[in-house]
């Protein structure tokens, strides 16, 4: 008897822990699905260097709803691995982010300091974060 009472409590402890792990695991999932997302106007601005890559746009809207976190965590180095720093030279034109297929000068990248890489007939320059600092790196 006490020991029927034992195995049913064992089991709903055991049940109980296993919803509380799904549900954090789950929370953490979400948080970082949030955390990659760019704001609606890079993701609108980068999303063609997916589509690329995974069969055009119709390709690449199939490929995001079965792999939702990897498209976030590539729109991610698309958009935020790099920033551009306005009128760093004194002439030139201004650089439209739009045009910057960043791994392009993944070359460039340095592991512990920021590089600046300076595009020919610019004023403006790209500025590639650190390798360390990379939620997502292409292979």
């Amino acid at each position: 008897m006490v020991f029927n009472v034992l195995k049913k409590s064992f089991k709903f402890f055991l049940i109980f822990a296993l919803l509380n792990v799904f549900n954090i695991s789950h929370s953490q999932t979400t948080a970082n699905l949030e955390m990659l997302k760019p704001n609606s106007q890079k993701e609108i601005m980068f999303r063609p260097y997916l589509a690329v890559l995974h069969g055009g746009l119709d390709g690449l809207d199939t490929w995001k709803k079965d792999h939702t976190i990897q498209y976030y965590k590539e729109l991610w180095y698309y958009c935020e691995s790099f920033y551009v720093k306005r009128n760093y030279m004194l002439e030139g034109i201004t650089l439209n982010e739009e045009i910057i297929d960043i791994s392009r000068f993944e070359s460039s990248r340095k592991d512990y300091d920021e590089a600046v890489v300076i595009l020919p007939g610019f004023k403006d320059v790209l500025v590639l974060l650190p390798t360390y600092k990379l939620i997502y790196k292409p292979n």
